[in-house]
């Protein structure tokens, strides 16, 4: 927990020039980046799952694999994607979620 006397966020006036803020997008961002990568995880394992045990997609979906996939949207997660993003979720970009949809369906691009 941050000392109530520590005084590093008041020298940060703009979040275009303080280098506290930007050292926190930029972990954040990794962070996103992992979080991308692990869903992709998530999804290609949940796809193999699905070969294995219903190989005629009788009663396993596209739906089903993507499904109960978390996504957080705090107010320090809009924060980041306002600063870092101008307000784009790197989370639904198009691309990211087209190779997620892809990876559903088997297809992987190997980008996450």
């Amino acid at each position: 927990m941050i000392d109530s006397d520590y005084k590093a966020w008041d020298e940060c006036p703009s979040i275009d020039n303080c280098e506290l803020i930007h050292c926190f997008l930029e972990l954040v961002d990794s962070m996103v980046r992992d979080i991308q990568h692990l869903k992709a995880e998530t999804i290609r394992a949940r796809y193999e799952l699905s070969q294995k045990y219903d190989p005629e997609h009788e009663w396993i979906t596209t739906v089903d694999i993507l499904s109960d996939l978390p996504h957080y949207d705090s107010l320090a997660y809009q924060e980041y994607v306002m600063a870092y993003y101008d307000g784009g979720d790197p989370m639904s970009f198009k691309d990211y979620i087209d190779s997620m949809v892809n990876l559903s369906k088997g297809i992987d691009d190997k980008k996450y």
